[in-house]
């Protein structure tokens, strides 16, 4: 299958997912560098909006999508935020191993 419109951003992130390098020209293209997956399917949401899915990825890859749908751009912002905000605390807990109380709690325990 070949996929076509796909923004630049996009492209590493495809990549990495189902395990294939991107080619420039068709006569570059050789078998290495092919990716696979069960199903690749163009999902059409309520607002007609296509996403293209991909399901049953062979390589143990360590990509997820995460959809963030509103009522309005402020809403998608503020959900956005808290996303990242949560995805910063795993990060913190993955390098150091621990972590403490916030909002003051060692402070007041301490006094």
């Amino acid at each position: 299958m070949v996929i076509k419109d796909i923004e630049r951003d996009d492209v590493a992130f495809i990549s990495k997912t189902v395990g294939c390098i991107p080619v420039s020209h068709i006569d570059h293209l050789t078998e290495e560098k092919l990716g696979t997956c069960d199903l690749v399917e163009e999902v059409i949401l309520s607002d007609d909006t296509k996403v293209l899915k991909m399901t049953g990825v062979k390589k143990d890859c360590k990509t997820v999508t995460i959809f963030l749908r509103g009522s309005n751009e402020l809403v998608i912002d503020e959900a956005d935020r808290s996303i990242h905000d949560a995805l910063c605390v795993v990060r913190s807990l993955v390098k150091s191993k621990s972590i403490i109380c916030g909002g003051g709690a060692p402070e007041i325990e301490m006094s």
